[in-house]
């Protein structure tokens, strides 16, 4: 039997976590350590007191841990945010004659609805009808080259606080060289925003060729008075102003206005005790510690800005998994960037592919630590020993990351005139 006193047990917690952050620094065994430090563990009886239940705040030590709130979202240089540039932002996104064929705006698979997502594995764009999980696929009636458009191959990441997309710290962090996209193809909300328009599946259909894509909404824009008004009041110029590179600025400014950093979790670590539950608080030392799910969510914004190959399973209705190789992700390496956890319990499905539906699957894939893919043949993982209850307080943790205080307006309507959101109702 073990009767450790709170004291101990704080301090037994914090001498694992150093073990912990030393092995994965300098790469010493945590067993070997801690059994030359005369470090054993026990287990309660059910004569003990509950030092869990009675001394979690004990327990975590937020400087230790390097538990931190985010900043205000952080503008790049070039772009910075003005209240008129939201708003055209806004309606840009909301706005399906961004869209090649006029019925598939941005909102299209980042709706505010559904955590600025979609709640589907893989998003249908082009010639779908309906939103989310009610959504079919080229039912919009659209007569198109090969009569139907193929799945967008890789899940809609959250728009929520995608700001802080590679956000480690205030001091490292630059929001004009920042990843986006799954694989990283786009170093910033600015490079990102001219992609999807020119994606046959998302946006474009056959309406014209990618190369002239973000011509082509141009042209359409300048020809809209609201919209040349709206452009100029942002730019100045007159319709000069209506051009690639500032609609680029203003969809990227309404997107990073999307933030959400007030969860129960921040409240918590800003002296608000009462803010998690005991299972939370449970959850939060298994992320930090045995679980070490901070290795790549960390900081802040829960993510490293890294990529990592992890050895997710191929999603079958995904165009990239049919080729040969599956999808190879970033520089055909098979990894993917690391997603920010906030809001996690918003965003599912979940991985590059959607193959996971719930954070209770995402889990028990990450403690397993193998691959199932069969084209990696070794995960970035390692294998985590975490019971039932310790699986149920992390995925308790990861739900107490939600902020559900985003910005969820829909305009009434948009300067095309076009049914606001596209083909989603």
């Amino acid at each position: 039997m073990c009767n450790l006193p709170i004291v101990q047990y704080v301090l037994l917690f914090k001498l694992e976590f150093f073990i912990m952050k030393l092995k994965q620094y300098v790469g010493v065994p945590a067993l070997a350590l801690t059994l030359a430090l005369g470090v054993t563990s026990c287990k309660k009886t059910v004569d003990d007191p509950d030092p869990v239940v009675s001394g979690y705040d004990e327990l975590i030590d937020v400087d230790l841990m390097g538990l931190e709130t985010l900043p205000p979202a952080i503008d790049p240089l070039d772009n910075p945010s003005t209240v008129e540039k939201v708003a055209l932002g806004k309606l840009l996104f909301w706005d399906p004659i961004v869209g090649g064929e006029k019925d598939m705006a941005c909102v299209g698979c980042h709706h505010p609805d559904l955590g600025y997502t979609d709640g589907l594995d893989l998003p249908i764009g082009v010639n779908g009808t309906g939103l989310g999980p009610d959504r079919i696929a080229n039912s919009g009636g659209l007569i198109l080259a090969n009569g139907t458009v193929e799945r967008v191959p890789r899940n809609a990441p959250t728009i929520i606080n995608a700001a802080y997309n590679g956000f480690v710290s205030e001091e490292t962090f630059d929001a004009s060289n920042s990843p986006h996209f799954w694989d990283g193809r786009a170093s910033s909300f600015e490079e990102q925003s001219s992609g999807p328009p020119g994606s046959r599946s998302e946006m474009r259909g056959d309406a014209y060729e990618n190369e002239v894509a973000m011509d082509s909404v141009v042209n359409r824009l300048k020809n809209i008075d609201e919209y040349v008004a709206l452009f100029d009041q942002c730019f100045g110029g007159g319709v000069d102003a209506v051009t690639e590179e500032n609609f680029n600025k203003a969809v990227s400014a309404f997107e990073r206005s999307i933030i959400a950093i007030n969860s129960p979790y921040d409240r918590y670590i800003e002296g608000e005790l009462t803010a998690l539950t005991e299972q939370e608080k449970h959850g939060l030392l298994l992320f930090n510690g045995k679980a070490n799910c901070v290795e790549c969510h960390k900081g802040a914004a829960f993510n490293d800005g890294s990529f990592h190959r992890l050895g997710i399973p191929e999603n079958p209705d995904s165009p990239n998994s049919m080729e040969e190789g599956g999808d190879k992700g970033k520089d055909d390496l098979y990894e993917f960037k690391t997603p920010t956890l906030r809001n996690v319990s918003l965003t599912g499905p979940y991985m590059h592919n959607g193959i996971f539906s719930t954070l209770e699957e995402v889990v028990d894939f990450k403690i397993a630590g193998v691959s199932q893919n069969p084209n990696i043949e070794t995960s970035e993982l390692t294998p985590r020993n975490l019971d039932a209850e310790e699986k149920e307080a992390l995925v308790a943790f990861l739900r107490a990351l939600t902020d559900n205080s985003f910005d969820k307006t829909i305009p009434t309507s948009v300067p095309s005139g076009l049914p606001v959101g596209g083909s989603i109702n």
